[in-house]
């Protein structure tokens, strides 16, 4: 029993499917492989305020060190000359004018502490923003993967209706 279908029907249901799958490359895949490459700048750049945000912590550590060597190496309760101050605490806008003494040293460490404690809080919030940016990520990837999968079997699917044509005429002859 033959089925009745015009061979244009096949060939023009061909030519759609290829349509299909180089639309959905050209439009679906592009666009979920920026979104995918968005993703990655978003984790480089996490990464990078992570680094630095190390380092800044890192530099608060050296310059705590450095006010307990000066101010254990000095003889005297009395403070250090006001550039020394400033210079080490040039960092902490509300102690600028603090002078580095014995008797403030537990409050230049406490703010030293809290500055390491923000630090150590946004560390902690950009390395979990990229544990869920690597979920996303993987999701793209795996959309994408699944997209170029089906657009090259319509791909195929449609040129073997459209070789049917050909076959179409070798069985009339």
């Amino acid at each position: 029993m033959r089925i009745g279908i015009p061979t244009w029907v096949v060939v023009a249901t061909g030519l759609v499917l290829n349509i299909v799958a180089a639309l959905m490359t050209n439009f679906v895949i592009d666009d979920l492989g920026e979104q995918s490459a968005s993703v990655i700048e978003a984790q480089t750049n996490n990464n990078q305020l992570i680094q630095l945000s190390w380092q800044q912590l890192d530099a608060l550590e050296r310059r705590r060190e450095t006010i307990m060597v000066i101010l254990a190496v000095k003889p005297s309760m009395e403070s250090l000359p006001t550039i020394f101050g400033e210079r080490l605490l040039d960092s902490f806008t509300d102690m600028t004018n603090t002078a580095l003494t014995q008797h403030n040293m537990p409050l230049i460490m406490d703010k030293i502490d809290q500055q390491q404690d923000l630090l150590r809080n946004k560390i902690d919030t950009l390395y979990l923003d990229n544990l869920h940016l690597a979920d996303s990520h993987r999701e793209l990837s795996s959309n994408i993967s699944f997209f170029r999968n089906l657009a090259l079997f319509l791909q195929v699917l449609g040129l073997a209706l459209i070789m049917a044509r050909d076959l179409s005429r070798k069985r009339d002859q």
